[in-house]
């Protein structure tokens, strides 16, 4: 995929959200006509059905996409002439509420989604597919989570937030880590040693409230983590409202980043959907509430970048996604994500595996 060609990426820009229904009904015409559009030059099989993974966030939450846009995307994949069934999200690396499987069932049925929507490594069905890892990436084999091995499509719905450990999270990160069962994402997770700047802690207890491992304690008006039971997962670095919270040693961050690319590397060619090459992306630019990121003053999603990404290129997706969020802004994406990571050394191994190109050829439809 990797070339000097620009990969097309579709941007369908919204107006208003409507409360309650999302964007409007225009919004959703174009996102249907997108994703049939990219389906089209896709080999089709009804025998073997596509799966989408979306984000079942918790009510409460950013929840970007919504079940009318869902309808939209489905719509447009039977056009594209591809059998749509089922939707899935898997389990994250916490273990509480909405983060177990029937956690996620009782938000399907919220959200009017039991029909379609299943739980994508439910610890009770079978173990997914093993993956292979390059020899240059630390970590041992992976694991595809079973709905994601099974399917003969996947079409990987993203809602992009601010990432601690990515600056944002996009196409690459639910390739790299999004489909993968939890113990895979623990393995990727497991090299980040989260520490506490300790002049800049108030003892608030944000990351405290924030740790459902019990790894944060409050001593002497202080926040201190314990590494023997952090999992990574950067939750901490979200709560801190000072900014105050990051990783012990700052090469983590790249090398993590890099191991997400090595392990979407291993989805986008071993898994069934690749083979087919029958893997497209989408990703979802809504407002983010300002709880939802870090300690740095962030300010409120651009009006004009509000709609929605699809491309089969996920590097291309994603550098589109990270230009619209950064432009003129003199911090960078920072000013956007409230975090100081950047997903450089993400994408620069993934293009370099690849995966992708991170020239793109952007086309807008309003």
């Amino acid at each position: 995929m990797t070339g000097s060609i620009p990969s097309p990426v579709i941007f369908c820009r919204a107006g208003e959200l409507i409360p309650g229904q999302g964007f409007d009904v225009r919004f959703l015409e174009l996102l249907e006509t997108a994703v049939a559009e990219l389906g089209k030059g896709k080999p089709s099989d009804l025998r073997a059905p596509w799966a989408l993974k979306i984000p079942m966030n918790a009510l409460g939450q950013t929840n970007a996409v919504l079940p009318r846009w869902l309808q939209a995307v489905r719509a447009g994949l039977k056009k594209g002439g591809h059998n749509p069934d089922p939707m899935f999200d898997t389990l994250s690396i916490t273990t509480a509420g909405l983060d177990t499987a029937d956690g996620m069932l009782e938000r399907a049925g919220q959200l009017d989604l039991l029909d379609f929507f299943v739980v994508g490594d439910d610890p009770h069905n079978p173990a997914g597919e093993s993956l292979s890892l390059s020899d240059e990436c630390a970590l041992p084999a992976i694991t595809l989570s079973t709905v994601a091995a099974a399917a003969g499509g996947l079409m990987l719905l993203n809602s992009v937030l601010p990432h601690p450990h990515l600056g944002m999270s996009g196409a690459l990160f639910s390739l790299g880590c999004g489909v993968l069962d939890r113990e895979s994402k623990l393995l990727l997770h497991r090299d980040i040693r989260p520490t506490v700047d300790t002049p800049l802690c108030a003892g608030c207890g944000s990351c405290l409230a924030a740790c459902i491992f019990d790894a944060i304690a409050i001593r002497a008006g202080r926040a201190f983590i314990d590494h023997q039971l952090c999992t990574g997962c950067g939750e901490c670095m979200t709560a801190c409202h000072l900014a105050g919270i990051s990783p012990e040693d700052a090469a983590r961050i790249p090398r993590f980043q890099k191991q997400v690319a090595e392990a979407g590397f291993a989805v986008a060619s071993q898994s069934r959907a690749a083979k087919s090459d029958c893997l497209l992306y989408a990703n979802f630019l809504t407002p983010v509430p300002r709880q939802a990121a870090g300690g740095f003053g962030r300010v409120h999603q651009k009006p004009d970048v509000k709609g929605v990404l699809v491309s089969s290129d996920p590097v291309a997706l994603d550098q589109a996604t990270w230009d619209l969020l950064v432009e003129g802004d003199i911090h960078g994406l920072r000013q956007w994500s409230g975090f100081l990571q950047e997903p450089g050394p993400l994408m620069e191994r993934a293009q370099a595996l690849g995966l992708g190109n991170r020239q793109y050829d952007l086309q807008l439809r309003d």
